[in-house]
């Protein structure tokens, strides 16, 4: 009699079965997610037909009903969002520095910026120039040398346009000395 014994060691994985296509569904979020990060991480110059495969963009669709020419148009969408996303890089402290801006039409050509202060100060002559509305503020501003100013009122949502950027901006109004 002989008895047939079982071979201990390693044991191989099944392979995942494939499923037919009258049976995949469409892609859910999770995996249109993760497809978004991995093409987010694929180098702008990297075209679709070297991504496809290095990156193994099919890998996240093996289940689903996309084809691969829908893995090239979403890859292309994703591509496009990253085109018109503007990602600014940090930079250290460059203290205070002259801008151009444009302000209500008006281009001024070289703007002090201090990055250390956390308050946006206009000067009234330029607020009356520019014929802008103020609200009434009750704010002091005490500077380095120790002097003091109240605000003559604050304008709101002020948009300065600084390189091709529209940024709304909070301004106190303070009657200071132009040189």
């Amino acid at each position: 009699m002989q008895v047939d014994q079982a071979i201990v060691g390693r044991t191989l994985r099944k392979r995942k079965e494939k499923v037919p296509k009258h049976l995949k569904r469409g892609a859910n979020d999770k995996e249109t997610d993760s497809f978004t990060k991995r093409t987010l991480r694929i180098p702008m110059d990297k075209p679709f037909e070297e991504a496809h495969f290095t990156q193994r963009l099919w890998m996240f669709f093996r289940e689903t009903k996309e084809t691969e020419e829908d893995i090239r148009r979403m890859f292309h969408q994703v591509r496009e969002k990253m085109t018109q996303r503007l990602t600014l890089k940090k930079k250290s402290d460059p203290g205070k520095f002259a801008v151009t801006c444009l302000i209500g039409g008006i281009d001024y050509p070289s703007v002090l910026c201090d990055t250390g202060s956390s308050v946006n100060i206009l000067p009234k002559v330029m607020v009356d120039h520019l014929g802008l509305k103020i609200e009434p503020s009750e704010d002091s501003f005490t500077f380095v040398d120790c002097s003091q100013r109240n605000s003559e009122g604050i304008i709101r949502n002020l948009e300065v346009k600084i390189g091709n950027a529209l940024i709304p901006i909070d301004f106190h109004v303070l009657d200071i000395k132009l040189n």
